[in-house]
């Protein structure tokens, strides 16, 4: 005769409830109000619903706690390097993580890390 034996517990083997201090909502839901952030994405790092980050965004702004982004770099003017028409052929290796523009008239554009999209997206329409 088999015996089955049942877990009655209701756990279910999940994950004990997470209790995140104010402190720890506070910097989840700034990091989620960062320009370009998703929502989704910060709350599956920190494994979490999305709604939730919706809710506690929404508790904090009615309580009056203060949220605030990390503030973006400054824009800043990138240096510049033109070369002339007569230069050689064969492009020098590149090194990690640069990135180089090519445009249709044989105008080049190397970017080195790290590399605001703002930029790169400057450049790129230059090219247009």
């Amino acid at each position: 005769m088999a015996m089955m034996i049942i877990d009655g517990s209701g756990t279910g083997g999940a994950e004990p409830r997470r209790q995140f201090s104010d402190d720890d909502k506070a910097r989840i839901v700034s990091e989620a109000m960062m320009p370009g952030a998703s929502v989704s994405d910060v709350a599956r790092r920190y494994r979490v619903c999305s709604s939730l980050v919706y809710r506690w965004r929404r508790v904090l702004l009615r309580d009056g706690i203060p949220v605030e982004a990390p503030q973006l770099p400054a824009p800043a003017f990138v240096p510049v390097e033109v070369a002339s028409a007569g230069a050689a052929t064969q492009p020098e290796p590149l090194g990690p993580g640069v990135v180089e523009v090519i445009c249709s008239g044989g105008q080049r554009v190397r970017l080195a890390p790290p590399i605001d999209a703002r930029v790169l997206k400057a450049v790129l329409a230059g090219f247009g």
